[in-house]
């Protein structure tokens, strides 16, 4: 049987868990450090270390691609 291209295996364990830091390495946000709040089959949703205007801390929704574990 042929494997199809880009097709996620649901088996595989994510990337990150909640909880851990990541580093941003694209987007608006690139270079940032955030710590991930919910993992999601295509992306990450984090916490950036910025506050906001209401005194809450920013959050954004990055993709796989656009973040680095940090070690």
């Amino acid at each position: 049987m042929e494997e199809e291209k880009g097709k996620i295996d649901q088996n595989t364990p994510p990337p990150v868990e909640i909880g851990e830091s990541v580093k941003i390495i694209a987007g608006p946000d690139k270079g940032e450090e955030a710590k991930v709040i919910a993992v999601y089959t295509n992306s990450v949703a984090v916490e950036l270390n910025k506050m906001q205007k209401n005194g809450t801390l920013a959050r954004t929704v990055l993709t796989h691609k656009e973040y680095a574990k940090k070690k």
